[in-house]
């Protein structure tokens, strides 16, 4: 019958204690090496769906006319890309636009109207 493997936390809770056993310092090295791999695998810079949503909000931008007024829906008609777009998706694109000064938001009857800036 094989023995169950010590927890992490029990691990932890042990050396915390000062219970340092073979086993707690076999779990604990464990830890060690996975805590590794996963610091390892990070990486800098924009992530691909990071990357895919700075293009989509610049295609918004060009597409968008000095001084027409925009809401969710006419922002979906001017790319082909957001047409089935959730407003969910494309408020944040915007909300990109707007914090870089590119783009004006204002409410209006409850909803925001986007513009130029």
């Amino acid at each position: 019958m094989a023995t169950k493997k010590m927890s992490y936390v029990v691990a932890v809770e042990k050396a915390i204690a000062g219970e340092m056993t073979e086993e707690v310092v076999e779990r604990l090295e464990a830890l060690k090496v996975s805590l590794e791999k996963r610091g390892a695998h990070k990486h800098e810079g924009p992530t691909k769906a990071q990357k895919a949503n700075a293009e989509l909000a610049e295609k918004i931008f060009s597409a968008m006319t000095e001084g027409e007024s925009y809401d969710t829906d006419g922002i979906r008609g001017l790319v082909e890309e957001l047409a089935e777009a959730t407003p969910q998706k494309i408020s944040p694109l915007m909300k990109s636009l707007v914090s870089a000064g590119r783009v004006s938001v204002e409410k209006v009857k409850g909803k925001n109207s986007y513009r130029l800036a």
